[in-house]
């Protein structure tokens, strides 16, 4: 089995050089192809400045949607939580990439004395208020991990942290809770629309549609709407997928969201088919900071204490260490 999977990646590899080179001579050439339609027209030069713009415009995606390097340390300090019991881990995604997690484990007690060091805050009063075990994963290309980021691949390091979680004897693989914020709860979706019967449920907050859905809202001006999805190179088609994730679901939305329409969250919480599900709206919450209103994580520990209920049967659960968030 092993022997395929290399030889595929060997060949996906060739191709995206091969593609990398391509969308390098649009770029070199651009000019003068330019130069020349305006000196002598014609309809095939047209076409092939047309093709050199749609070339660099889509080898550029990445660089709209992923921000690795911001704030410039990024990728050389990670900050580490400090006087709780963590867990600092590498583990290996399908394709050989290696990934930086850290594992917050809940002991009891209320008070604990673009990587996921800057995620620790967020994190450290999710452990607090849930009770619940939180494990942060550096998608491929940020933190310490290794790797470009892609769409593919942020499915891998998903599927990999996931993975790795089921090993644990130590955690209870079935009160495993996705959480997902922006980027991140369109991986999340995805993750859980593939393993229904391993992710108990799943809280997204302030995601989008669908790259395509952005790309309308933010190039309103432009016939984006009109592009087929081959144009894009990243998509992450959430609300095709969260068809399919019928666990029970938390949505929360930031009303004040300068940069994700929050019209989206209530569309996905719409097209959900969950039989258990919450729209948890914030008025004052923005894109990255809706954590730090007042009655957040008020609703998340209720989801999480109705998600207990409903696998103990029994209307004295109470929110506990075997939840684990990834």
């Amino acid at each position: 089995m092993e022997k395929p999977w290399r030889l595929w990646g060997a060949m996906e590899r060739c191709t995206l050089t091969l593609v990398s080179w391509s969308w390098g001579a649009c770029r070199v050439s651009l000019l003068a192809l330019i130069l020349t339609f305006h000196l002598y027209g014609g309809f095939f030069l047209l076409a092939l400045i047309l093709a050199s713009v749609a070339g660099i415009l889509y080898k550029f995606q990445d660089v709209l949607l992923y921000f690795p390097d911001q704030p410039s340390s990024s990728r050389l300090y990670v900050p580490m939580p400090t006087g709780i019991p963590h867990e600092n881990v590498y583990i290996r995604t399908k394709d050989g990439v290696k990934l930086n997690l850290i594992l917050l484990r809940y002991t009891g007690g209320d008070s604990p004395s673009g990587n996921i060091g800057h995620r620790v805050p967020n994190a450290l009063l999710m452990l607090v208020n849930l009770k619940a075990n939180v494990v942060l994963m550096d998608y491929r290309g940020y933190g310490k991990s290794e790797g470009e980021p892609c769409e593919d691949g942020l499915y891998l390091d998903a599927e990999a942290t996931l993975d790795y979680i089921m090993t644990r004897p130590d955690l209870d693989k079935t009160k495993v809770v996705l959480f997902g914020r922006s980027l991140g709860g369109a991986v999340a979706v995805r993750l859980a629309s593939v393993n229904p019967h391993r992710v108990a449920a799943i809280i997204v907050e302030n995601t989008f549609l669908s790259i395509p859905h952005m790309a309308s809202t933010l190039f309103s001006f432009l016939p984006m709407r009109l592009l087929p999805l081959w144009c894009y190179k990243n998509q992450f088609l959430s609300y095709r997928q969260v068809a399919l994730c019928r666990m029970p679901s938390l949505f929360v939305s930031g009303l004040s969201d300068q940069l994700i329409p929050p019209v989206m969250m209530k569309q996905l919480y719409e097209l959900s088919p969950a039989r258990t599900k919450r729209l948890a709206i914030f008025p004052e919450g923005t894109h990255n900071d809706t954590w730090q209103c007042q009655g957040y994580f008020a609703a998340l520990e209720q989801f999480i204490k109705d998600l207990l209920k409903s696998h103990a049967h029994e209307e004295s659960a109470q929110p506990s260490a075997s939840v684990t968030i990834i």
